[in-house]
């Protein structure tokens, strides 16, 4: 079987790609297509999530596991076949890429076929739809200067309060 996704962005009407994909393949496979599609450096941290129609967060599929304690009921991209979750159409799923903004793309199954003989010569995963372009993988604060490790820290951090700091001595601990 051939799964059809389709990934869309909160931050841009324009963004769209469309990866087809084998079932058999797995989450790893999915998230090292979505990253070529997107011309992102696949060696920053990223995870799915299974999703419910109001783009709830359910089951977490990561490329590994950093916390033992915390991350008991994840699954594993690389041990995880995109069958193993029973893919049907309209079938929803999150993607983070920016684990430091949490910013993510809303993916959902437009498709599902068998194969073809004429997809014999392609190269599966394959992107079949790119419009626009792809968010920033990383969101980073325009507040912080461009220029910030040429600034002398002291001129920086003149008005701390322009940062929102307060006075430490404020805090009652």
């Amino acid at each position: 079987m051939i799964i059809k996704y389709r990934l869309i962005s909160a931050e841009s009407d324009e963004f769209v790609r469309d990866i087809e994909i084998y079932s058999d393949n797995t989450f790893e496979d999915l998230h090292n297509a979505i990253q070529v599609s997107c011309d992102y450096d696949s060696l920053l941290m990223s995870s799915f999530y299974l999703s419910n129609k109001n783009w709830d967060k359910l089951q977490e599929i990561v490329e590994e596991i950093i916390d033992e304690e915390f991350q008991t009921e994840v699954m594993l991209m690389k041990e995880t076949e995109l069958s193993d979750l029973n893919p049907k159409k309209a079938q929803r799923y999150i993607y983070l890429f920016d684990f430091f903004s949490e910013r993510s793309f809303f993916i959902e199954i437009v498709n599902i076929r068998e194969k073809t003989c004429e997809d014999k010569k392609i190269e599966f995963p394959v992107c079949t739809l790119s419009q626009g372009e792809a968010p920033k993988q990383v969101f980073i604060d325009d507040e912080i200067p461009d220029d910030f490790d040429e600034e002398a820290p002291d001129e920086f951090f003149d008005n701390p309060e322009d940062f929102g700091f307060e006075n430490i001595d404020d805090y009652d601990l």
